[in-house]
């Protein structure tokens, strides 16, 4: 079965809604069969894994590669994700390739606001868990080389592990806010606009309001 899965890490931008929002709204969306479950450290709406390790921000989606979490393919969802069509494109390819991410808008390595795998990914949350403080330090400058997207990308290409990407293999499918603007229309085809940095979705009047629910 296929797991949809988020981390909420509490004292950060979000607020338990977010996982509600995320929740329903794939429900509306996906019509499959599927577990929609968040990592988190609070009590939330939705099926709980609690988080192991303190790590801040960011570097806690880490633990979505922790090992015997998930059967099956999984397609993690950054909180901040607008879903506004139908998700089952989404879905197949999350069971069809080893491991996917998104294109960052700034170019040059992958963005972790989505990511879909089958492969075991735990090798990732091993290194990770050895020496945190030391990656966390090394990850830590700008750029979109940085924070738990620079040390996945990192560890994957060092398995020389191909890295699809989901906004070339669906095309207009996934569209971020700097493409139309955060008070823009999307796309016709868009099934989901990734929210990265701010303004956040419950900032925001207009077609996020309409979806974000």
């Amino acid at each position: 079965m296929l797991s949809v899965v988020s981390v909420f890490k509490s004292g950060g931008d979000y607020f338990p809604k977010y996982v509600r929002v995320l929740r329903d709204a794939v429900r509306r969306h996906l019509p499959i069969e599927h577990r929609f479950v968040c990592l988190t450290d609070v009590e939330v709406a939705c099926e709980r894994i609690p988080l192991l390790h303190g790590w801040p921000s960011f570097y806690s989606k880490i633990e979505v590669f922790r090992p015997g979490l998930f059967d099956g393919p999984v397609l993690y969802l950054d909180l901040d994700t607008v879903i506004c069509g139908d998700l089952s494109d989404l879905a197949r390819l999350a069971g069809e390739v080893g491991f996917a991410a998104v294109c960052d808008p700034w170019n040059g390595h992958f963005n972790s606001s989505i990511l879909a795998f089958t492969m075991d990914c735990s090798f990732i949350y091993h290194e990770f868990a050895s020496r945190p403080r030391h990656y966390q330090r090394v990850h830590q400058r700008g750029g979109s080389s940085y924070g738990d997207q620079g040390f996945t990308e990192r560890r994957l290409r060092e398995r020389d592990v191909t890295i699809e990407y989901v906004d070339r293999l669906l095309p207009g499918q996934v569209i971020n806010h700097f493409n139309i603007g955060a008070y823009g229309v999307p796309v016709e085809d868009a099934r989901i606009c990734m929210m990265m940095t701010r303004p956040k979705p419950h900032e925001v009047e207009g077609w996020v309001a309409k979806h974000w629910y």
